[in-house]
């Protein structure tokens, strides 16, 4: 059964599937991540996301959350660097 959930998808990895948090990123200016719990800290310069047992740390400049839902986020501006820590 799951097997043929997959197939449907096409070329998507399995990993996309398997409920982790999902990121991803466009260049240095935009990076949507999937499965987020809530906004931890929001500025300009950092945007601080918690994805379950650990967080996601955004850098950068001119930072904002373009688009926001219980399922993630898009973010865009400048984007320097992500880092991950436990929560």
């Amino acid at each position: 059964m799951k097997k043929k959930a997959y197939e449907k998808y096409g070329d998507f990895p399995a990993e996309y599937f398997t409920g982790q948090p999902h990121l991803e990123l466009c260049g240095n200016f935009r990076c949507v991540v999937d499965g987020l719990k809530s906004v931890l800290e929001y500025s300009e310069n950092k945007i601080v996301f918690d994805i379950g047992k650990k967080s996601v740390a955004i850098h950068g400049s001119d930072l904002e959350i373009d688009y926001f839902t219980p399922q993630g986020a898009v973010v865009r501006g400048t984007i320097i660097s992500l880092d991950f820590s436990q929560c």
